[in-house]
């Protein structure tokens, strides 16, 4: 189940809720009962296949993770 973001417009708390896509129209202020909130736009998670990323250029450096000023 995904996690959603919300904010009630009585009193203003922010608040996050796991339940389900059909749920989340049922969803109320757990501050102050309110059942006037507003879902907010938030970020979400992205898996890669592969599980390792790349910072730079394939070839790039000795290798050795020493640094050579000059």
């Amino acid at each position: 189940m995904p996690i959603y973001d919300f904010k009630c417009e009585k009193c203003g708390h922010t608040f996050s809720v796991l339940t389900s896509y059909q749920e989340r129209d049922r969803v109320v202020c757990p501050q102050c009962r309110s059942k006037d909130v507003r879902q907010l736009i938030s970020a979400c998670a992205v898996r890669t296949k592969g599980g390792g990323c790349s910072t730079g250029s394939a070839g790039a450096g000795s290798g050795s993770g020493a640094w050579r000023g000059g």
